[in-house]
């Protein structure tokens, strides 16, 4: 990245960004509304199986996993309008470990 040596100096008093472990979750890839969920609360789920489909400027997008693991919570409601990165379904089990 270029600099001015002014935006430098204010850049060393900046926080470092968080990073946010997201791994377990299912995230809406864009706004859209939840049209239907095609697993339930622990079903077991192998990876590119369908999980739901997102509507977004009239086209229906299949949500898959992204891996293999056992539903958690689906956390949003049939109907319910999304935003980018919200949360739609969490997994118990990710590579052997166990979410709180």
């Amino acid at each position: 990245i270029v600099m001015s040596p002014e935006e430098y100096e204010l850049s060393r008093h900046m926080r470092e960004p968080k990073e946010v472990d997201t791994s377990n979750l299912i995230l809406s890839p864009m706004p859209g509304t939840l049209i239907s969920y095609s697993v339930e609360d622990g079903e077991s789920v192998v990876e590119g199986q369908d999980i739901c489909v997102v509507e977004a400027m009239k086209m229906q997008n299949v949500i898959r996993s992204p891996c293999a693991g056992v539903i958690k919570k689906c956390h949003t409601e049939v109907g319910s309008s999304l935003m980018a990165d919200e949360i739609i379904a969490e997994f118990e089990d990710v590579n052997g470990t166990m979410t709180d």
